[in-house]
């Protein structure tokens, strides 16, 4: 147990294993606690509208970078018509990063642009020269 977070559920099932069954009505209100404990923990992990908005549009920038089909600049991204209309550069980096999390795209910088691509998309430098051993 000292490699686990301590919080208030694990301090009750420590504290119902501690005392066993020398105490019933102990026993009972540690249980029912435990149970409101629980019940009050499960209440926040919905997802908020937006991140529900934000799957959404990550979905979009997906599509988009699977028909371009090369790696693109984030004001690429901005012009596609499917982009919901006042989203801001900013935010397409910040769904884009989430995205390389997640490990559905890659980045490259090229000179001074970032580009974004679908995973496992080759990068070809703009001006045709691809340096050899370089990975994308």
């Amino acid at each position: 147990m000292a490699n686990t977070t301590m919080t208030y559920v694990t301090a009750i099932d420590f504290a119902l294993t501690a005392i066993g069954d020398t105490n019933p009505e102990v026993t009972d209100k540690l249980t029912a606690l435990k149970a409101q404990m629980a019940k009050r923990g499960s209440k926040g992990k919905g997802m908020t509208k937006t991140q529900k908005e934000n799957e959404v549009l990550k979905g979009i920038f997906m599509e988009i970078l699977k028909d371009a089909g090369e790696f693109i600049p984030v004001p690429a991204v901005l012009e596609d018509e499917r982009v919901p209309e006042g989203l801001t550069a900013p935010k397409v980096g910040a769904l884009m990063r989430q995205l390389i999390d997640e490990g559905k795209a890659v980045k490259v910088k090229d000179k001074k642009r970032i580009l974004y691509a679908v995973k496992g998309t080759e990068f070809v430098a703009p001006d045709a020269e691809v340096a050899e051993g370089e990975d994308a």
